[in-house]
């Protein structure tokens, strides 16, 4: 069995499939599955490759991302071929997203992407939020269910309470985020001892001028900090694991990788019930309200207020079940057990 992953771009600014990509295909390998990425562009150039020689030499043909020119051409490829066809939507149907250029979308949804999907052998959701999302605009296709994993990393928690603490964002500066909030509930509540600091590439220069705007007013403008992204892994998880707090009030997530990537370090996460994962509250492991900037306020100001060692104990708890639940060394069986029987 030979896998094909088609990517639009991949590299490091992508984010969160970035890193997905990047891991299953290591861990894919590791299990001595043959699997190859191609990919159309990457941080410092464009590729032109003939699609058709690749894919004739694959049996299954798994694409990431919908909508752009180079999904139709390796799609339109597959069929030629007649390969097994996979698709990951990666998000890009949930409602806040097909809300955004809502008549240009429109347009392509009903002129072709809508058909491409019904027309293949299996759409792959991240969630079950994100499978009824898709049940609910006419998708026909199977859909299979399959969480991101994680490569899971023991750091020592070496956290003693600290005089001030520190609270990150650490994703895409977008609208979707919801950073314009955050900000806005962080210069309301004005919290002693905390900081906030934010990483992140930045995808809308004029949302961004916002941002600082409302922060250039701040009193004591230290207490927020805005830092150069972070794409390399290891500096990534070494920023997160010295945070004491991760926020995530997002107004659209399928998955949201990056809460996954703190919750594995202990560190608590807030976040809304726009992302899938409204189980931890339950759980008590993280703190999931509905998106609004007076929900962020409200919600912020009871867990800045909250001593060390609770907001330790709710990390640990997120800890324990990211273990459980979404180890790449685990759940990569479940990919490759996917693909055998797409490929009978």
């Amino acid at each position: 069995m030979r896998i094909s992953y088609f990517v639009d771009n991949h590299s490091p600014s992508y984010g969160g499939p970035y890193t997905v990509i990047s891991e299953q295909l290591k861990y894919l390998y590791k299990n001595n599955i043959k699997v190859e990425l191609i990919y159309n562009s990457n941080s410092f150039t464009n590729f032109n490759r003939d699609y058709n020689s690749i894919i004739e030499d694959t049996d299954i043909v798994h694409i990431y991302g919908i909508w752009r020119p180079f999904h139709i051409r390796a799609y339109l490829a597959s069929k030629k071929f007649k390969k097994k066809i996979i698709i990951s939507t990666l998000g890009a149907l949930e409602p806040w997203s097909l809300s955004q250029r809502n008549l240009k979308k429109t347009f392509a949804w009903h002129l072709y992407q809508k058909k491409i999907l019904n027309n293949i052998d299996s759409i792959h959701a991240t969630s079950e939020m994100e499978m009824e999302n898709l049940l609910k605009i006419g998708i026909k296709a199977p859909i299979k269910v399959l969480p991101h994993g994680l490569e899971i990393k023991e750091i020592n928690d070496n956290k003693n309470e600290k005089i001030r603490r520190k609270a990150i964002f650490f994703s895409r500066i977008h609208e979707k985020k919801g950073l314009l909030e955050l900000v806005k509930a962080w210069i309301k509540i004005n919290p002693k001892n905390w900081d906030l600091e934010i990483y992140g590439p930045v995808s809308n220069e004029k949302y961004f001028l916002k941002i600082k705007k409302d922060i250039e007013k701040l009193k004591f403008k230290e207490n927020i900090k805005i830092f150069n992204p972070v794409f390399f892994k290891e500096k990534k998880l070494d920023i997160l694991s010295n945070s004491d707090l991760f926020l995530l009030p997002s107004k659209s997530e399928n998955f949201g990788m990056s809460i996954l990537e703190a919750m594995s370090l202990g560190v608590p996460v807030l976040t809304t019930t726009s992302t899938p994962w409204k189980i931890l509250n339950s759980l008590n492991a993280g703190f999931i309200i509905d998106f609004s900037e007076e929900n962020i306020i409200n919600s912020l100001d009871k867990i800045l207020k909250m001593n060390h060692l609770d907001l330790k104990a709710i990390g640990n708890n997120g800890k324990k079940f990211i273990k459980k639940k979404f180890d790449i060394k685990d759940l990569i069986h479940d990919y490759i057990n996917f693909y055998r029987e797409i490929n009978l």
